[in-house]
């Protein structure tokens, strides 16, 4: 954008108001709009956004990050993280690489968040990363995905902190999507309004399939209007059937019910939170319930812990009167730490108490959570997340299907031989393997990520037939392919068996996948202490 374009952006979103009445007296608000232009320039208001360098196919925002599509691996912000430069290397060395006759794949997400603010952080964004990379290296190395061409590029893409920049991220992905062959959108980070509508926004107005990795709310795959989006499939189950595990798996180990709590997150605009805690009520109408309100948008100075502990500290006062042995936590991961701390170190009578606390996928975020490791230490409380999949669900080496297609997957990302097999998984044309550690597998959320790119490129491949100009100019064909992958066409993925379901309220789901419950431990490993259920109640569809 040019220096006026991005001022007109910057009002326009953040002063409709102020822009109306502008429009309506031009000339008496332009000494006013001169000067005021002027004040806020000076005083560093526009700084971070005017003058963030920002590369190829992004633009700055307000809060000095760049929002886009990333066509040239540039920082999203100043002073990445070593490792986040390091990632972004790696995938244009991958691109570089790749020339003629390919498809592009774009990782969408929050690639620029704010510690303490997001939901989210570095640590859990590189998992993401090296899962879409391993996805990619498996496509344009060996041929485990439909052979292999259309060889593939992949492309990160940035809503920027709290997903607020998704609509200009969308455009900027739509731009330039024809020039760069892109074909489809994965990831999406979390389940929030912004996500679904930058879904919506990506099928309807780009005309791109979106295949979400970790977003696990329900309502996902509906419009911000309630209607279905016929463009939107994923590789993870939903919150209910998450819910529906944990609800068994907490029965297991506490029969009586109203020795349960649940600790229930009302923020609005979040649909992970939401739908978790909806449908814990119903799962558990037994359970005491127990409300709060996690922080919404807060300064960049403010840190969403502080508040958090303060409002946790008169919340488990109540929780507390009811002696519970297990509580179902609905907020995010981010969250849980504040919430054992609180509870550990309160001055209540269940301080120090025996306690299991349970939440949903994303308390995968909470695995390096310092607060969290130390009261774990302590051995008063125990911490466990239904994950959407964990590197040791399969149990020992039994030669299942679903076992060889993972232990293939981990010896891709980490570049060593396979644990049942012994073997490693060597590149077609010579190229070297990836390294990463086994360890960024214990949130499940780099397995997810790859399987997502396994669907996508499986659809690709089958759209072009070999030529990628074909599924490249109506990338939207890939819609009906992706359906049809269940019965004979499912794709043995890293996460389990991927199938889409029929059944149109299920639309864009998958089936028969498993929901292992996994513990965090204090030294911050992570092991699957119960995997008895399947993720859905769905039948497996009829072949």
């Amino acid at each position: 954008m040019t220096f006026l374009r991005r001022i007109l952006h910057w009002f326009t979103h953040r002063f409709p108001r102020l822009v109306n009445w502008v429009l309506r007296h031009p000339v008496a608000a332009s000494g006013l709009a001169t000067l005021l232009v002027v004040a806020l320039v000076a005083t560093g208001v526009f700084v971070p956004m005017l003058f963030a360098r920002c590369g190829a196919g992004m633009t700055g925002d307000a809060g000095g990050a760049c929002v886009g599509i990333n066509l040239d691996s540039a920082p999203f912000r100043a002073n990445e993280p070593d490792r986040m430069r390091e990632l972004e290397a790696a995938v244009r060395a991958n691109n570089d690489a790749v020339t003629d006759n390919y498809v592009s794949v774009v990782l969408f997400q929050n690639m620029s968040p704010n510690e303490g603010i997001d939901t989210r952080n570095y640590t859990d964004l590189y998992p993401d990363i090296e899962g879409a990379l391993a996805g990619v290296w498996r496509a344009n190395h060996t041929a485990a995905f439909q052979g292999s061409l259309p060889k593939v590029k992949l492309f990160l893409a940035n809503m920027g902190s709290q997903y607020a920049g998704w609509s200009e991220a969308v455009d900027r992905i739509a731009e330039h999507a024809a020039a760069h062959h892109v074909v489809s959108v994965l990831g999406l980070g979390q389940s929030m309004d912004n996500t679904r509508a930058a879904a919506a926004k990506l099928t309807s107005q780009a005309h791109l399939p979106v295949i979400g990795a970790t977003v696990t709310g329900d309502t996902m795959n509906l419009t911000p209007d309630g209607k279905l989006n016929t463009g939107f499939f994923r590789t993870s189950p939903t919150n209910s059937h998450s819910v529906l595990t944990a609800a068994r798996y907490i029965a297991s180990i506490e029969p009586d019910p109203s020795r349960v709590a649940i600790v229930q997150d009302n923020i609005p605009g979040d649909d992970y939170t939401q739908t978790l805690g909806a449908m814990a009520v119903k799962a558990m109408p037994a359970a005491h319930r127990f409300p709060f309100t996690s922080p919404g948008a807060l300064p960049s100075d403010l840190s969403r812990k502080d508040p958090l502990l303060t409002q946790f500290a008169y919340l488990n006062q109540n929780v507390c009167s009811v002696a519970p042995t297990v509580v179902y936590f609905t907020g995010r991961g981010t969250d849980l730490g504040p919430f054992v701390q609180s509870w550990t170190q309160g001055n209540t009578p269940c301080a120090n108490g025996k306690l299991t606390v349970v939440t949903g996928d994303d308390g995968g975020a909470a695995i390096n959570e310092a607060s969290l490791r130390d009261a774990v230490r302590g051995g008063h409380v125990r911490v466990l997340f239904t994950s959407l999949a964990s590197p040791d669900e399969w149990g020992p080496c039994n030669g299942t299907a679903e076992q060889a297609a993972y232990n293939t997957f981990q010896a891709v990302f980490t570049g060593k031989p396979g644990a049942c097999t012994g073997q490693p998984v060597r590149a077609d044309d010579g190229a070297a393997p990836l390294s990463f550690s086994v360890a960024d597998l214990g949130s499940g959320e780099g397995i997810l990520t790859h399987d997502a790119v396994m669907v996508a490129v499986t659809a690709a491949r089958r759209a072009a037939n070999g030529n990628a100009d074909t599924v490249v100019r109506a990338p939207l064909s890939q819609i009906g392919l992706i359906q049809e992958m269940r019965c004979q066409n499912s794709i043995p993925g890293a996460s389990g068996t991927i199938q889409f379901s029929p059944d149109q309220a299920q639309y864009g789901n998958p089936v028969e996948k498993p929901f292992p419950v996994v513990e965090i431990r204090a030294d911050g490993s992570t092991a699957t202490v119960w995997n008895k259920a399947v993720s859905t109640a769905a039948p497996k569809p009829s072949c």
